[in-house]
C-alpha cells in the first residue's frame, strides 16, 4: 500500500500525549479513530529523533529455539496475535536468536486480522514496515532487531497480521514453539500486502503451528503505563495441547486469546490500571535446567535477562515455574525442592537488582497427568513431594513481592493434588479456558496498585 507522507495533526497530538502522559484511551482512542478515518499520518514513518514517551511491550512471545526448519523458502507467512495496549505509533521486534545462519526478510506488512484465525486482512489496513529505511532485512544469527517507528493505530485485543516474505533459502528460523495460534504459509510468492487469504494455508497445528522470528510489539504509551512479564512454562504460554488428542476437537485456544496472561490483561484493563501484560511463558520450560527437548527454551535462570529484564517498559514480573523440573524426564535425577528455592531466590535477586518487583505463583496441581505417547513424571511420589514443598516456601517466604497461590485457586477441593473438574483441559496438568480465567482471577491487583 502507498505509504502517507503526510504529518497529520492527528499524529502530533498522540505523541504529544505519550510524552507527557496525557490520558489516552486503551479501548479506541479519539487520535486512533481520526487517523483510520482520514488517513492523515496512517502508516507514516516516525523519523528524527527516538519519538518521546514510554515505551511498553503490547504483545510478547519469547523464542525457544532454530532446530526445526519451517518450509518457508520462498514463500509469505503470515501470523496473527492481539496486542494487549493500544498505541498510535509502534514498532515490531523480530528476534534471530538461536538460529546459528542469517536470514532474510522482505516486505514485512502489519494489518489488521478480518476474524480471529483469519487469514484474511481488513481492506486498507496494511502498512509496510522500514528497517533503517529499507523494506528489507537480513537477520544475523543471534541478532534481534526492531522496526523504524511508524504511525499505526493498535487497541488491546483488536487483533493484528504480520506478513513476510522469505525471498531465499531459510534452513534455520527461531521460533517459538506452540503458538496456539493458527500459522498461515502461502503458495510460492510474495502476497505480503495482500488483504486475501486465498492464497494461504494453514499449517498444521501440534506440528507447525509456531511464531516464526516475531517477538514483540511495541508502543507508544502514556509515561504511567508499565509492562508487567509473565514468565513461566507451557501453563503460562497457554497450552492445552492434549485437549485435541483426548476429546478429538480442536484446541479452544487457537486464536480465542484465552490464556491468563490474556485475562490478566483484561481484569487491568476493566478497572483501568496502567499495565499491560507480556507473556514470555515457554511450553516445557524449566526454572533450573535447559529443557529436556531444544525447542522447551533454555532454563529460566539462563533466559531471564533477555525474555524479562529487555523486556520493554517492564515494572513487574510474575512467576510460575517448577513443574517441570519435577516432572519432566531427561538424564540425570530432578532437582530438590531446596534446588529450586534456590534458584527462586536467584530470580528474585536478578529481579530486583534490576530493579524490578517480583511476584511468585505456586505450582499448580499435576497429579494424574496424562500426554500424548510421552510419559512425564510430575504424578510421581517424588514429584508431589518436591512441589508441596516448593509451595510451602513460596508461600511462607517474604523476599519476593508478593504471591499467587495458583494452585489452591485451581486444585479439585476434593482431591488433593488434582485439578478442578472445571478447570481441567482432560490431561490433569494444563488448565481450559476457564482454568485460565481462573488464574487470572486469583492475582490480587492490589500487588501492582501498591507499588506503582
Amino acid at each position: 500500500m502507498k505509504l502517507s507522507f503526510l504529518c497529520g495533526f492527528t499524529l502530533a497530538i498522540a505523541l504529544l500525549l505519550a510524552a507527557c502522559g496525557g490520558e489516552l484511551s486503551n479501548s479506541s482512542s479519539d487520535a486512533a479513530r481520526s487517523i483510520q478515518a482520514s488517513g492523515a499520518g496512517f502508516c507514516t514513518p516516525v523519523k528524527g529523533k527516538e519519538p518521546q514517551g514510554r515505551v511498553v511491550t503490547s504483545w510478547k512471545t519469547a523464542p525457544g529455539d532454530a532446530l526445526i526448519t519451517h518450509p518457508i523458502s520462498g514463500l509469505t507467512v503470515r501470523q496473527s496475535f492481539a496486542p494487549h495496549w493500544a498505541g498510535n505509533v509502534v514498532r515490531l521486534r523480530l528476534s534471530n536468536r538461536y538460529s546459528s545462519l542469517p536470514v532474510t526478510f522482505t516486505n514485512i506488512h502489519l494489518a489488521e486480522e478480518s476474524s480471529p484465525g483469519s487469514a484474511n486482512m481488513v481492506p486498507n489496513t496494511a502498512c509496510r514496515l522500514a528497517f533503517n529505511g529499507q523494506p528489507s532485512l537480513t537477520l544475523q544469527a543471534g541478532e534481534t532487531v526492531v522496526s523504524d517507528w511508524i504511525a499505526y493505530p493498535v487497541e488491546a485485543f483488536k487483533r493484528v497480521g504480520v506478513s513476510f516474505y522469505a525471498p531465499g533459502l531459510t534452513p534455520q528460523v527461531t521460533r517459538h514453539l506452540n503458538a496456539n495460534e493458527v500459522l498461515y504459509l502461502s503458495l510460492p510468492g510474495d502476497y505480503s500486502a495482500s488483504e486475501s487469504g486465498s492464497m494461504f494455508a494453514p499449517a498444521p497445528e501440534g506440528y507447525t503451528a509456531n511464531f516464526l522470528v516475531i517477538e514483540a510489539l511495541e508502543v507508544l504509551a502514556p509515561n504511567n503505563v508499565n509492562t508487567v512479564v509473565a514468565v513461566g512454562d507451557s501453563i503460562t504460554d497457554g497450552s492445552d495441547s492434549t485437549t485435541a488428542f483426548l476429546s478429538g476437537q480442536g484446541s479452544p485456544l487457537v486464536a480465542t486469546d484465552q490464556r491468563y496472561p490474556n485475562h490478566l490483561q483484561r481484569r487491568f484493563l476493566q478497572v483501568g490500571m496502567p499495565f499491560t501484560v507480556a507473556n514470555a511463558g515457554i511450553g516445557g520450560n524449566e526454572l533450573l535446567r535447559d529443557g529436556w527437548l531444544p525447542q522447551f527454551g533454555k532454563a529460566l535462570l539462563a533466559r531471564f535477562d533477555a525474555d524479562v529484564l529487555q523486556t520493554q517498559g517492564a515494572s513487574h514480573v510474575l512467576v510460575m515455574i517448577g513443574t517441570n523440573d519435577f516432572g519432566n524426564p531427561k538424564p540425570g535425577q530432578a532437582p530438590t525442592s531446596e534446588a529450586l528455592i534456590a534458584g527462586y531466590k536467584e530470580l528474585i535477586a536478578k529481579a530486583k537488582n534490576a530493579g524490578l518487583k517480583i511476584i511468585l505463583g505456586t505450582i499448580p496441581p499435576a497429579e494424574g497427568t496424562v500426554t500424548e505417547l510421552i510419559p512425564v513424571l510430575h504424578g510421581t511420589a517424588a514429584a508431589r513431594v518436591a512441589r508441596d514443598e516448593a509451595n510451602a516456601w513460596i508461600r511462607s517466604q517474604t523476599m519476593s513481592d508478593g504471591v499467587v497461590d495458583f494452585e489452591r485457586c485451581l486444585e479439585d477441593k476434593n482431591r488433593k493434588g488434582f485439578l478442578a473438574p472445571e478447570f481441567n483441559s482432560g490431561d490433569n496438568l494444563h488448565p481450559n479456558p476457564a482454568g485460565y480465567a481462573a488464574m487470572a482471577d486469583c492475582v490480587n491487583l492490589n500487588l501492582f496498585e501498591r507499588q506503582q
